[in-house]
């Protein structure tokens, strides 16, 4: 009793296991909103090498979450090993601004928390109020609203109110459909042959898969 703030799957009643989108939860160290900002950006320029698109939205608390909305084909073993091999890429080319380190005390810079893919997990819900001082809202964002100054506080429950009379969009509702290519994704290959057979390593979801973009 009590619960100020909703949470909900990733999937829904009729197909419980088959997620609707893959979450890149973006931690950001105490007070640097902005790199969880700038992090977002970096997931959402590396889905777009795979031909993927995202929505972003605020998580009410400290944090960014970047949804990946995805036809329902896959499972959660699959958006957490596709989440996991994002995070270690994006580790791998911008140390000290990604981390995937699970122990706080050893991170430096934005955790990237692939580990909230998963049965059973649960995400703030769009427009869900976070028992915070203030009360903010998780409120999803078109990406221009994205901006380094922006702050987590900024959206609370009247802010709120007044986008959804705007007409603002929860959420991009584009699905993203996965399926198999013939070789590995050759915008990994700009990495060099050193990176690519690290990449090799990457769970074959993400290395392994091309993507088409499909709307449903």
């Amino acid at each position: 009793m009590h619960c100020i703030d909703t949470n909900a799957w990733y999937s829904r009643v009729d197909r419980p296991e088959r997620p609707d989108f893959v979450l890149f939860d973006l931690d950001p160290p105490d007070g640097e909103f902005r790199l969880g900002v700038r992090v977002a950006y970096l997931v959402r320029g590396l889905l777009e090498e795979l031909g993927l698109s995202g929505s972003v939205k605020t998580s009410g608390a400290d944090g960014v979450h970047v949804l990946v909305p995805i036809a329902r084909r896959s499972n959660y073993d699959d958006t957490r090993d596709f989440a996991e091999g994002i995070g270690e890429i994006l580790a791998r080319r911008h140390p000290g601004l990604v981390t995937t380190q699970w122990r706080k005390a050893k991170r430096q810079g934005v955790f990237l928390d692939s580990r909230q893919n998963g049965w059973g997990k649960t995400i703030a819900s769009v427009y869900s109020v976070r028992p915070r001082p203030g009360a903010p809202v998780s409120t999803p964002l078109r990406w221009e609203e994205l901006t380094d100054d922006v702050s987590p506080r900024d959206f609370g429950m009247s802010e709120a109110l007044a986008r959804i009379e705007r007409g603002i969009p929860l959420m991009d509702h584009t699905r993203n459909e996965l399926s198999r290519p013939r070789q590995i994704d050759r915008n990994l290959e700009r990495d060099g042959a050193e990176s690519q057979a690290q990449c090799r390593g990457f769970p074959t979801f993400l290395v392994r898969y091309a993507v088409t973009l499909v709307t449903r």
